[in-house]
């Protein structure tokens, strides 16, 4: 079991990141929208990834919308 059911550990930044995921934006589409560099955002998704135990994009979005993250 993950130790923050509500966010799984998410960090504020992340979960921005994971809203745009939901949206459909890639990578540069993210660290444009974010002013961030597109491998700060590889860093964000890849920490995304791990924390929510997923290995793609759909499975976050899945499991986004299915835990209300967004």
């Amino acid at each position: 079991m993950l130790k923050d059911i509500k966010n799984y550990g998410l960090s504020s930044r992340e979960l921005e990141v994971l809203r745009f995921i939901v949206k459909g934006l890639s990578n540069p589409e993210i660290a444009k929208n974010m002013l961030i560099s597109e491998s700060t955002v590889k860093a964000h998704v890849s920490n995304i990834f791990r924390k929510i135990k997923v290995k793609n994009r759909i499975e976050a979005v899945v499991i986004a919308v299915k835990n209300n993250l967004i």
